[in-house]
């Protein structure tokens, strides 16, 4: 994605991410952040804050099918 504010709006939008590097998926749980490693393991709050633009440069919108 090209900015952190991008992520955000995505997010709250209620879409979830996906890591293109990491694979892990990130959504928005009552507002808090929340990763998963696949589409079968639980939610788990998340640290990370999208500070850093690795951080989200890699990150892209999973289309529903």
């Amino acid at each position: 994605m090209k900015s952190r504010e991008a992520v955000l709006e995505a997010l709250k939008e209620g879409k979830n991410l996906i890591s293109s590097i990491t694979g892990l998926q990130y959504t928005l749980i009552n507002n808090i952040l929340h990763t998963r490693h696949s589409e079968r393991s639980d939610w788990n709050q998340s640290e990370l804050s999208f500070y850093n633009p690795p951080s989200w440069l890699n990150l892209k919108i999973i289309e529903e099918v």
